[in-house]
């Protein structure tokens, strides 16, 4: 998906969702745009259609994980990963 046709979508005003790169866009209220579940106003979603499609893998990257940030995924993420480094920790300090 090029720019263009995300500026398209966007004027449209539909109701439909759009995907990018395996994400969901939907459109929301006058500014909001919901991707994967996490709110992001109108500029914030170009600019996350821009790193997505972007040739860079670090680009690709950075865009998911600001996904995963709004959305809630990535404090999920790390609490599990602390849990099980405590765990890790508790085990070896028991030896």
């Amino acid at each position: 998906m090029s720019d263009s046709q995300f500026l398209e979508w966007v004027n449209r005003r539909s109701r439909l969702p759009l995907a990018v790169k395996g994400h969901t866009f939907v459109r929301r209220d006058d500014n909001i745009i919901a991707v994967d579940g996490g709110k992001f106003v109108y500029e914030e979603a170009f600019q996350l259609v821009r790193l997505l499609n972007s040739r860079s893998p670090l680009a690709q990257i950075n865009a998911s994980l600001m996904i995963s940030e709004r959305n809630g995924t990535l404090r999920l993420v790390v609490v599990a990963l602390i849990a099980i480094i405590f765990v890790v920790v508790l085990l070896l300090a028991r030896r």
